[in-house]
């Protein structure tokens, strides 16, 4: 776990600035502004990132009038929110800095896919110990048709997960009201995106 985490930092702190400078794609910027929507609708008021990268969707929900908090494993993604003037903490997914119920919704994309083993349940665990119940959590994850782990030539660990499987787990958090993916690949590779209200 810990030459993993350190991987995936030292890539991350490496490449940092340059995802800053990439659109965010159409379909996550649609679910982006959909989640916003929600929340408007919803009076959800606060809102916690896990993974929040560059900055990029973090700017968007605080100008959207949410207060938000981020949270990454990379130190450079911390300084660049930082820069944009965003609450950003550098920290582990499945060990959240905060306190029970201080969050109205939750906000991950391209980011709990990295976590081996058991990490994925610890961290779905963590944010449903944040965000408050009747909140609402979206996450984004890479999937595949079957289980698979493996490392990218960049020294990245992935562990894709069935469209079933996921379910599965984010149903523990809480009701899961819709699933969706997008962007297959010929090897069963493909986008895993849910929206889950918490029980």
């Amino acid at each position: 776990m810990a030459n993993i985490e350190q991987r995936l930092r030292s890539y991350y702190n490496q490449e940092m600035a340059q995802r800053a400078e990439r659109p965010l794609g159409e379909e996550r910027e649609r679910r982006l502004a959909d989640f916003v929507r929600f929340c408007r609708d919803a009076g959800l008021s606060s809102v916690v990132e896990v993974g929040c990268g560059a900055g990029r969707d973090g700017t968007v929900l605080a100008a959207a009038g949410l207060a938000y908090r981020g949270l990454d494993l990379s130190t450079a993604a911390v300084e660049l929110c930082r820069g944009l003037g965003l609450d950003a903490v550098e920290g582990l997914a499945t060990e959240l800095p905060y306190d029970a119920d201080e969050f109205d919704a939750g906000w991950s994309m391209s980011t709990l896919m990295h976590l081996p083993g058991d990490g994925l349940e610890g961290a779905l665990a963590e944010l449903h110990r944040v965000i408050r119940p009747g909140g609402v959590l979206e996450v984004g994850v890479w999937g595949a048709d079957e289980k698979r782990e493996w490392t990218d030539p960049d020294g990245r660990y992935f562990l894709s997960r069935t469209d079933e499987d996921v379910r599965a787990l984010f149903s523990v958090v809480g009701h899961v009201t819709a699933f969706d993916t997008w962007s297959r690949f010929e090897d069963g590779g493909h986008y895993q995106w849910a929206r889950v209200v918490v029980e």
